[in-house]
């Protein structure tokens, strides 16, 4: 099946199962795109779809969430639950839609949609990068107070909040994050390092006599490596671009020449020569192996690492939060995630938020927590006793996720991480000067932010 067929067959099944295609419709497309009648009836009998259905709970209104991947079906769980109790009162139905395992075959996807003005899904799942794009573009609504009102917003992470807000408002809500961690042997340090400079000087110290390498990192050049700089910078208190102004390039400063600089040294010092070409799997297999004293990395690290099946240092570890340095008192981690926005182009935009609302309840986050270990976004999870007995983890990651940070919020994001990427990735390599790399990276951003 070619590509295109796949996007309309695609298509075909969301509206019959949320009831906007009845069954001879469906049968008459099927056969302009060149699908049997035996393989349409054999989809339709998969979609429950034989009558023009108005959904599983008798409702008027329909709608389709587009959600990111999630294999626990948890989402589905969420789903159900709507349907049968909130949805069942106020007539609305949603239909749930399983998203691909590449974050860019979905965004491949929205494009496509947006670009024809389509509403085949109301409510889509978007990476924590993404909020700033779409609200340009104009492909999703703002979310204003009358719907969610500051007092229940501050109930929530606030990083989170950040990432999703651009221009003062906010274009999704954040369901679940991820966040920077820093690992450290416990066995082998005492205590984690408060700074960055701390980091450094307690890696000099077990490696390589303790541990072949003082901190594993993620210096390849790809997105790993945006996440890594900025929580450096956001520890000495830089910036990339104003928080208030995504137009101002502010990384060009003496907090990020402290940064990049104290990166740099790390290469070939408390770190690998070859940590430039690390991820986040190479840098767990070496820690898993018990080859480094310190690790950056996220929270699926931390299950896989006490797993004695894979792990060589099980219950020898633990987190803490980043480090900072110069003058300031906290570190930060950087932020990933996915939130829920709601499609302008959505002729039911009314009902899709009282789904996304739905999504936000102590009920919805609590099952994301239990059910797929999500560190979900409300700030109560993280002391509720039934989810620390799942998920013990979480009574360790709520004041690390109080000061963790966005990526840089931008409309032009791909590009702003593009030039990060190359100009860090340059300085790490030797290839120019922490001060020329800045310079350069200062010269690159101004023509991405600028660029119409």
């Amino acid at each position: 099946m070619i590509h295109e067929q796949r996007q309309a067959l695609d298509e075909m099944i969301v509206k019959m199962r949320s009831g906007r295609l009845t069954r001879r419709s469906f049968m008459q497309r099927a056969a302009v795109i060149g699908l049997s009648s035996s393989a349409a009836v054999s989809l339709l009998e998969a979609c429950g779809g034989s009558s023009n259905s108005t959904g599983g709970n008798g409702a008027s209104t329909n709608i389709v969430w587009q959600s990111d991947n999630d294999t626990t079906n948890t989402y589905k769980g969420i789903v159900d639950k709507f349907n049968s109790t909130i949805g069942k009162q106020k007539g609305i139905h949603v239909t749930w839609l399983q998203g691909p395992t590449q974050t860019q075959d979905m965004l491949t996807k929205y494009n496509n949609m947006f670009r024809a003005r389509s509403h085949s899904n109301d409510i889509i799942s978007i990476d924590i990068v993404y909020p700033a794009q779409f609200a340009e573009q104009q492909w999703t609504v703002p979310i204003d107070e009358s719907k969610w009102p500051a007092s229940e917003r501050a109930k929530y992470l606030q990083g989170p909040i950040k990432g999703c807000t651009y221009n003062g408002k906010l274009w999704a809500v954040p369901f679940r994050t991820d966040l920077g961690l820093l690992y450290y042997r416990k066995d082998l340090v005492p205590t984690a390092p408060d700074t960055w400079d701390g980091l450094t000087k307690a890696a000099q110290g077990v490696s390589p006599s303790k541990a072949k390498y003082g901190y594993v990192w993620q210096a390849s050049q790809y997105e790993g490596l945006v996440c890594n700089f900025v929580e450096v910078l956001y520890g000495f208190g830089g910036s990339v671009l104003d928080a208030n102004d995504a137009t101002k390039v502010t990384v060009n400063s003496p907090q990020a020449l402290q940064a990049l600089t104290l990166m740099t040294s790390w290469v070939g010092g408390i770190s690998p020569s070859a940590i430039t070409t690390y991820t986040e799997d190479l840098s767990l297999a070496a820690w898993e192996q018990g080859n480094a004293a310190f690790m950056r990395n996220w929270p699926y690290a931390y299950v896989k690492s006490n797993n004695p099946q894979e792990s060589k240092i099980p219950n020898k570890f633990d987190i803490a939060p980043m480090p900072h340095g110069g003058s300031e008192t906290a570190g930060h981690s950087a932020i990933g995630g996915w939130n829920i926005a709601i499609n302008a182009y959505s002729q039911q935009q009314d009902a899709s938020w009282e789904f996304v609302k739905y999504t936000l309840t102590p009920e919805s986050q609590k099952a994301g927590a239990i059910g797929a270990s999500y560190t979900v976004t409300l700030q109560s999870i993280y002391d509720d006793k039934d989810v620390l007995a799942k998920v013990p983890l979480f009574g360790k990651l709520k004041p690390i996720l109080q000061d963790a940070l966005p990526r840089p919020v931008s409309p032009k994001y791909v590009d702003v991480s593009d030039a990060i990427q190359r100009n860090v990735y340059k300085a790490l390599k030797k290839e120019s000067t922490p001060a020329d790399a800045l310079k350069q990276l200062e010269a690159d951003l101004k023509k991405v932010v600028t660029s119409k």
